[in-house]
């Protein structure tokens, strides 16, 4: 519906609003085509909003005969096409951004149009936005150098264990290969995320079983994930991951004789304030078969959990392990 105004409610509109504020009537060709748009009352911001003097009276393209078909034709939807319309745009012609909001008037053909000169918001968002682009970028190449610099440590660890015969340093410079390369797994697939501090935890902790999965080997070990999706920062990713890589590892190679069935289970999910986290595997038990890693395996679970402000809690039993963590969110 138009709006309808008396003569003395447009004047007190035109007097207090501190937002810009003018009346116009569009103006047509013969067949009917919105060709410019006049003045017919301006309010005591317009000419700061805009900077444009003398408006009154005067039609748009004579203020500004550069001035983008765009505005003539949107405003041609407010005066013949008795639309109300909201909406933010720049204008290269008078080097403004505006915030502008539009409706019909009485008779057809005029419209008002309340708006604010939003320029300088502009700008700071923009210069916000390119900020966040070239930090975007340089964490991008600080994660490519990380990545690349732990994949060089990987290849040289790995040359130096297949350089010595089988044992248990051998066996051990492969354990810490497969840790070293752990990381900088973890770290590309938070470098693939699209987001400077957050990634998702479902993709992200999914992406890390189906690595393990790969790299591990044990096809008769089904791992499941249960991963309730929310954004994690990526303070807490990293030792989340690495805790989640120490324990999923430990269950394939530790928890199930050769050519047993069995299954590791991951879950996550928000305990009140916190985040809980469950590795659970169905398979002997803590104690069942001689580890080679001496503990350091828990030992960097404990250490990974303190980042998280956690205590891993522990229950193993013939019937398997399950490692609970319940840590910050």
């Amino acid at each position: 519906m138009p709006l309808r105004l008396t003569s003395n409610e447009v004047d007190a509109i035109v007097n207090f609003l501190d937002d810009g504020f003018c009346i116009c009537e569009m103006l047509t060709d013969a067949e009917g085509r919105p060709i410019d748009y006049r003045f017919i009352e301006t309010n005591r911001h317009f000419e700061d909003m805009t900077g444009l003097h003398g408006a009154k009276g005067r039609t748009a393209l004579e203020m500004v005969p550069d001035l983008e078909r765009f505005w003539i034709e949107t405003y041609a939807r407010a005066g013949l096409g008795r639309e109300e319309l909201r909406f933010q745009q720049g204008s290269e012609a008078m080097g403004r951004h505006f915030d502008v909001y539009t409706a019909p008037l009485e008779p057809m053909g005029r419209f008002a149009i309340k708006f604010r000169d939003i320029t300088e918001t502009r700008r700071a968002e923009l210069a916000r936005e390119t900020a966040l682009r070239e930090a975007q970028q340089l964490l991008d190449e600080l994660n490519h150098r990380v990545m690349n610099s732990l994949g060089t440590i990987s290849a040289i660890i790995a040359m130096e264990s297949r350089a010595r015969s089988d044992g248990e340093g051998r066996e051990a410079l492969r354990r810490i290969q497969r840790r070293v390369q752990a990381v900088a797994d973890l770290y590309k697939r938070i470098n693939g995320s699209g987001s400077i501090d957050s990634v998702c935890s479902r993709d992200y902790l999914q992406a890390i079983l189906d690595g393990l999965r790969d790299s591990v080997g044990r096809e008769s070990v089904t791992l499941r994930g249960e991963i309730e999706p929310m954004r994690l920062s990526t303070r807490i990713a990293v030792p989340l991951g690495l805790v989640v890589n120490e324990l999923v590892t430990n269950s394939l190679k530790y928890a199930f004789p050769p050519e047993t069935r069995g299954k590791v289970t991951v879950s996550l999910s928000r305990d009140g304030d916190r985040l809980r986290l469950v590795v659970a595997d169905d398979g002997q038990g803590l104690g069942a078969q001689k580890r080679s890693d001496s503990g350091i395996g828990n030992r960097l679970v404990a250490a990974f959990a303190e980042q998280l402000g956690a205590r891993p809690e522990t229950e193993s039993g013939p019937d398997g392990t399950k490692v609970t963590l319940r840590c910050i969110a």
